[in-house]
């Protein structure tokens, strides 16, 4: 009889889970309504998750559009088959950037959507790729945003944004025929608009429009502090999460200028009105010359000023803040610099002084090579420390003015481990859960058994962004506890096997505080204009 029993549970249960399959798979296969036209997409191979690729948000900004603020898509009356990634935007696109491309185009301003494969509402997680401002997509397999919408319930859109000369590029004559006097951030309007065309849509694809985390890393960080001070990003997004990002990384319109005009010189432009020249220079041409632009740029329009300068001021988008770095950002470079593993006390005393000038000696007076196996690695700490107090300098300016949650990505058991530690964007395949993505240049490092090692924090991390979209608040059920960030107790959790929170030594807060104290381009950091000697 037991038996018996246990055999109509099964088929029940059998039953159930072919019923639910069948349900996922129909429901993905639902068209979804946007502005624009109708658009189909199709079932997750692997998780209960649809998912819509290469969805246009605005026209090809390309002719007479490049160098112009992005502009509505074209309409469709036919059913758009979003089933294959758009090209990434136009780059040198390199082992080092974390992904590979199918292909490449300036005509590339699309996003991708993943939703829970169930009907309901679910909150935004609205993702920006890092890369510089040089490279990344959204298409790129770490970033796939299947697991966590199909585990977390929450709809992931990962963008396109234009990149290098194409996003970045400054100019007096494109700032005079723009009608809101802007030049020199067609990446971050980009973004603004992928936003906007999700506001207006994404309610189609199960998700709340009112409800909208924007999250990024690196470049991608450095975007959402930008959005968080920009005044066309207002009313577009509600929480916010910045990944080894600086609210202080950004440039002058002079500075832009000055890199235009090279830009312009290499590929033969007359530096009197340059601009129809430029724009009709093939894409391969401008890529040539190797010259990003220089990031973001203070235009007086997108951004007024430093976004770090005015969140001291109250005068940004007020949502609640996750914000963090990793423990080793810059040893990953370091494995490319060559003899760098040999380096004496004396070189790496040199090089230091080479490369931070006049602050060197106050700089080398807060490390000592004791503390490190090999004197490169003091190199390492201070970079690391460069990227760890701009977290906490915002972390210090917001929480007076909004929740902030405060972190630091310790977990190093990859590969390298010893060596390369807790490096720039290792956090990245645990947050969305894609630890086995295969083009990733990470996989090298995330071998069987650092996989293995790494999915329990994963699966905690997947939870505390996926939570904090949510609610503005990390913390849920069998988690270890988050506290808020306050400038009294300066607490923060340091994710690894044995996530906990602490408050910071005595010995980091000298150093935060330090550098915080100090610019970006005083200590010869994030100049992406600076002609190198």
């Amino acid at each position: 009889m037991k038996k018996y029993l246990f055999q109509i549970s099964a088929a029940m249960l059998f039953l159930l889970a072919a019923a639910s399959a069948a349900y996922s798979q129909e429901l993905c296969r639902e068209q979804a309504q946007t502005t624009e036209g109708p658009v189909l997409g199709a079932k997750n191979a692997l998780y209960p998750a649809c998912e819509y690729k290469g969805i246009p948000y605005a026209a090809p900004p390309t002719g007479a559009m490049r160098w112009k603020a992005p502009s509505p898509p074209a309409k469709h009356a036919e059913l758009l088959s979003a089933l294959k990634f758009g090209p990434s935007c136009a780059q040198n696109e390199s082992f080092t950037g974390g992904g590979k491309s199918d292909s490449l185009s300036e005509d590339c301003l699309s996003l991708n959507i993943f939703r829970p494969a169930k009907s309901g509402t679910f909150p935004v997680m609205f993702w920006i790729h890092g890369g510089g401002y040089t490279q990344g997509a959204g298409s790129y397999d770490i970033y796939d945003g299947a697991h966590l919408a199909g585990t977390r319930d929450v709809v992931v859109v990962t963008i396109n944004y234009r990149l290098g000369a194409f996003g970045f590029l400054a100019l007096p004559e494109l700032a005079n025929e723009d009608k809101n006097r802007s030049t020199g951030n067609y990446g971050i309007l980009d973004t603004i608009a992928a936003l906007a065309w999700v506001r207006d849509n994404i309610k189609s694809f199960g998700g709340d429009p009112n409800n909208v985390t924007i999250f990024g890393e690196s470049a991608g960080g450095v975007s959402v502090c930008v959005l968080l001070a920009s005044k066309p990003a207002a009313g577009l997004f509600h929480h916010a999460i910045i990944e080894s990002g600086a609210c202080d990384l950004v440039s002058t319109l002079d500075k832009g200028f000055e890199s235009a005009k090279d830009l312009a010189a290499k590929v033969g432009c007359p530096e009197k009105d340059p601009l129809s020249c430029l724009r009709a220079k093939p894409a391969n041409e401008i890529l040539q010359t190797k010259i990003g632009a220089g990031g973001v740029h203070i235009d007086g329009y997108v951004l007024l000023a430093k976004p770090i300068d005015l969140i001291k001021k109250g005068e940004f988008n007020k949502a609640p803040v996750l914000v963090g770095s990793n423990k080793d950002e810059f040893n990953m470079m370091m494995l490319l610099m060559p003899g760098a593993m040999f380096a004496s006390k004396k070189q790496v005393t040199k090089n230091v002084k080479d490369a931070l000038g006049a602050r060197a000696d106050e700089v080398l007076k807060l490390y000592s090579f004791a503390d490190y196996r090999k004197p490169i690695f003091l190199v390492g700490a201070v970079f690391a420390d460069g990227f760890g107090s701009r977290a906490f300098s915002a972390a210090e300016e917001l929480s007076s003015k909004t929740p902030v949650f405060w972190y630091r990505f310790d977990w190093q058991d990859e590969r390298w481990g010893s060596t390369l530690g807790a490096f720039h964007g290792l956090e990245l395949p645990l947050v969305f859960g894609t630890l086995d993505a295969k083009k990733s240049a990470l996989k090298l490092a995330l071998t069987t058994k650092a996989k293995k090692s790494a999915a329990p924090l994963s699966e905690k991390m997947m939870s505390y962004w996926t939570n904090f979209a949510k609610t503005g608040d990390p913390n849920g059920s069998g988690l270890p506890a988050w506290p808020k960030y306050s400038a009294a107790s300066r607490e923060r959790i340091y994710l690894k096997k044995e996530t906990a929170a602490a408050a910071l030594t005595t010995k980091e807060l000298e150093r935060y505080q330090y550098f915080a104290s100090v610019s970006m381009e005083e200590l010869g950091w994030g100049d992406q204009n600076k002609k190198k000697k």
